[in-house]
């Protein structure tokens, strides 16, 4: 098995363990903003559904660039400086109600959330996006940190502090 093929494993997995993700858009001023969020995983890609009443629902309107974190829990962490912990820069895009994207995912929502999402999706303000990998890191402990590409599907690659020192 291959290393993109192996580390691809280990964070699908990973990211099964979670209903919610970590999620960081820009301000309209350049700032950042931190933020979580329920998801739905499909298609390769995460979708949210997600009201204007939250800061980063504006943001991804304004400007597609996000980055997604999953991490595990503190109580869970063997070792609390080298917690797990799965990153992705993504990029956004926004479907209306009236798309084929709006019709397949909110059955997939209700089906993973429960019946608020009949509320929630019937709601004026409520947007849905999906965020597309893009690349990221993959963090599983003390010098076991990879860089790959999309969403774990090439160039994985391990991060060596000892390629760039000087000793």
């Amino acid at each position: 098995m291959g290393l993109d093929t192996k580390l691809q494993a280990e964070c699908e997995a990973f990211i099964d363990g979670f209903e919610s993700l970590l999620l960081s858009t820009l301000n309209p001023d350049g700032s950042p903003d931190l933020s979580y969020t329920p998801f739905v995983d499909h298609d390769k890609r995460f979708f949210i559904l997600t009201s204007h009443l939250s800061a980063h629902t504006g943001n991804l309107i304004k400007d597609p660039r996000a980055a997604v974190l999953f991490i595990e829990s503190e109580a869970a962490a063997q070792q609390i400086y080298a917690r797990r912990r799965l990153r992705f820069q993504c990029e956004a895009e926004r479907f209306s109600r009236q798309s084929p994207t709006w019709d397949e995912l909110i059955p997939a929502f209700s089906s993973r959330f429960g019946e608020l999402i009949d509320v929630l999706s019937s709601l004026p303000d409520f947007e849905l996006f999906s965020l597309k990998p893009l690349g990221g890191q993959w963090v599983k402990g003390f010098g076991k940190a990879f860089d790959f590409r999309g969403r774990i599907e090439s160039d994985a690659t391990h991060l060596n502090p000892k390629k760039d020192s000087n000793q």
